[in-house]
């Protein structure tokens, strides 16, 4: 059989009011010589109703027990025969020319891995485009810092401006170079595309301004659920990463900030597990944590949750 242009890769897990327009983003895709494997992670609700609804000769439906994230995109990844590889997310969806234009632009600039730029949803579908909106906000100043930096590389030290798994489309082949998805279960995204740049920095290629994604920002993302955990492993990759970049002569300013850090997680743990609704807890957010960005919502998110369990 002729092997496909594209491989798409999809891990659904508890997407039941999504993944049917994810799945139809996909095929309505322009391009059209893709396989669309999608892999249920053991979904407890009624996602693989929805999923089977699709009798597409282009789907590769599979089942499996819950496995996470990254092992799932893995499974994925491993069954491709496309020559290159597009992942989406149950929750997320596909501008109609997506696969046209990465494809056309990959081949054009030899790119071995590719991100676009995105639309904000809701949970209804709805655009969100309020300029003073936290996470438009967050995600303009990662775009600013992007194209004030030449290095892609040390752009994304200020944040993951890739922001989704369902944003990446790469060569077949290239996680063989930098290895599979990693165990993270909040930054696999953000792990695998800073070992891409690692692997080939002038290989990666950002779509400023076309909006060839629409992600999607409900209660249940999964970094909203549990944000101290989330920024635990951001660290420990952004200051790996800064060692890389800079070389030996960093590392001791690096491991010096660790344990700075430390202390002060110890802190915020002893204050917030004891005392979570104390005036010492919130004098800790207002200190150490910047009122207004993305990680003061998510610390404050992650104290009320503490106080309604505790």
């Amino acid at each position: 059989m002729k092997r496909p242009e594209i491989t798409v890769v999809m891990p659904a897990y508890n997407h039941e009011l999504y993944v049917g327009e994810a799945i139809e983003s996909v095929l309505n895709q322009t391009f059209t010589d893709f396989e669309f494997i999608i892999i249920n992670d053991g979904s407890k609700d009624a996602t693989e109703q929805v999923i089977k609804k699709y009798k597409d000769p282009r789907i590769k439906y599979y089942s499996q027990e819950n496995s996470g994230s990254h092992a799932t995109i893995n499974r994925g990844v491993a069954m491709a025969a496309g020559n290159y590889i597009s992942i989406i997310n149950s929750d997320d969806a596909y501008h109609v020319k997506r696969l046209e234009r990465m494809l056309s632009v990959a081949k054009e600039g030899g790119y071995i891995f590719q991100i676009t730029d995105l639309t904000l949803i809701d949970g209804h579908s709805n655009p969100i485009n309020d300029p003073n909106h936290y996470w438009i906000k967050w995600y303009t100043k990662l775009k600013n810092g992007y194209v004030q930096t030449s290095s892609p590389l040390k752009a994304i030290l200020g944040g993951n401006y890739t922001i989704s798994t369902s944003n990446f489309f790469f060569k077949s082949g290239l996680t063989s170079e930098i290895g599979q998805f990693n165990n993270l279960r909040y930054i696999l995204d953000y792990d695998f595309a800073v070992r891409a740049m690692k692997y080939n920095e002038k290989g990666c290629n950002f779509l400023i301004g076309e909006k060839l994604l629409s992600y999607r920002l409900h209660g249940s993302n999964t970094i909203l659920n549990d944000p101290i955990s989330a920024h635990v492993e951001c660290y420990e990759l952004i200051t790996d990463t800064i060692k890389y970049i800079y070389g030996p002569d960093i590392y001791p300013a690096i491991d010096h900030l660790k344990e700075m850090m430390w202390a002060i997680k110890a802190i915020y743990d002893y204050y917030g597990a004891a005392a979570p609704a104390s005036s010492k807890t919130r004098l800790f957010l207002k200190k150490y944590i910047k009122e207004g960005t993305l990680t003061h919502k998510m610390a404050k998110s992650f104290l009320n949750w503490i106080h309604k369990t505790t």
